[in-house]
């Protein structure tokens, strides 16, 4: 019996429909059967899909929509970058098939990495739920609003804020839109969230991390100024309404993730980041 083995990629692309024929062809000669899916579709397919494996080929973006998918019944990923390498996909599509025989000769290491478990509530009843693996974003949906909001971290009341909005990440998503808001970098294997302040209108809100056991839950204030909106990893949103409540925890396992052997999360940043490590560092 063929296994399953689900391919994510986008066939506009002539780099990554080439790559695409690649892999099919040799992966049917291994004995497996292909799922083809465009990252679109990704983020609109919610059924569970049987594969034993998924290959993700594109950039960040395409490995974020394959593994939503893939995160209520996570499989392992192979993040293909059709560039160099990125935060995320470290294999580069001059190396897919080495790393797919690496892989196959189980020779390489998957990391577990936590998602954020997402749940919007209305008038106390349960709206909508999401999964994220980057991030979850608070804002305005209209341009340089203040947005005004109530959290609670873990239970406690943490305070009102006021702002441009908030963002809450996964160690994975740590180097996107958080660290560009001035939030720390944490290794992904961590069980950690960083919650960041974009823009706070006072200085006393500053990046914190927490504990992924720890809930998150932002109520939307009355008295704002534009409409709210909730976005899922920079692909998905969802508008807000004053009085709405969202609550954000991490869940363990969402992601497996198979890792290079080629180059660690440590050379991975310091070559996206510039860091040379002399003098003018």
């Amino acid at each position: 019996m063929k296994k399953n083995a689900l391919l994510v990629y986008n066939p506009d692309n002539e780099l990554s429909a080439h790559v695409y024929k690649e892999m099919r062809l040799w992966l049917k000669e291994q004995g497996f059967n292909v799922i083809p899916m465009d990252p679109e579709s990704c983020i609109t397919n919610k059924t569970e899909l049987e594969v034993e494996f998924a290959i993700s080929l594109g950039g960040d973006g395409t490995f974020l929509s394959c593994a939503r998918l893939l995160s209520w019944n996570p499989v392992p990923i192979l993040p293909v970058h059709l560039g160099t390498f990125g935060f995320i996909t470290e294999f580069t599509h001059l190396e897919w098939k080495e790393a797919l025989e690496t892989w196959l000769d189980k020779r390489l290491y998957v990391e577990d990495r936590a998602v954020l478990d997402i749940r919007i509530f209305r008038n106390n009843k349960e709206l909508e739920s999401f999964r994220a693996i980057n991030d979850a974003v608070l804002g305005s949906s209209g341009i340089s609003k203040l947005v005004r909001l109530s959290l609670k971290l873990g239970g406690y009341e943490a305070g009102y804020f006021r702002g441009d909005g908030m963002i809450l990440s996964t160690a994975t998503g740590s180097t996107a839109y958080s660290m560009a808001s001035g939030g720390p970098i944490l290794v992904p294997p961590m069980k950690a969230l960083v919650l960041t302040p974009i823009c706070p209108f006072s200085f006393s809100w500053r990046p914190i991390v927490i504990p992924g056991r720890d809930e998150v839950a932002i109520t939307v204030d009355s008295n704002q100024r534009s409409s709210i909106l909730l976005t899922i990893d920079g692909q998905e949103s969802f508008p807000l309404e004053e009085g709405d409540l969202v609550k954000m925890s991490g869940k363990v396992t969402g992601v497996r993730l198979i890792k290079s052997n080629k180059r660690a999360f440590y050379e991975v940043i310091r070559t996206k980041l510039g860091w040379s490590g002399g003098p003018h560092a």
